[in-house]
């Protein structure tokens, strides 16, 4: 995963944070699908920001349970 992606988790806004998102669970092509490890670790991130980043950590684990 790159830097800016885990930097864009951190810091982004909710709106670019769950546009980004969004992207990569389901619009991406095939080739730009994130791993599990990746949708972990951005999920892990979310939850710990916690408010409505609290959703958007779920939807991670949604895409990660559908994928299991």
């Amino acid at each position: 995963m790159t830097t800016e992606l885990i930097n864009l988790f951190q810091t982004e806004n909710y709106g670019e944070v769950q546009e980004t998102l969004q992207f990569f669970l389901e619009e991406c092509s095939l080739d730009e699908i994130p791993s599990r490890e990746e949708i972990s670790q951005w999920r892990d991130i979310l939850q710990q920001r916690g408010g409505k980043f609290s959703a958007l950590a779920q939807q991670c684990q949604h895409y990660l349970d559908e994928i299991a």
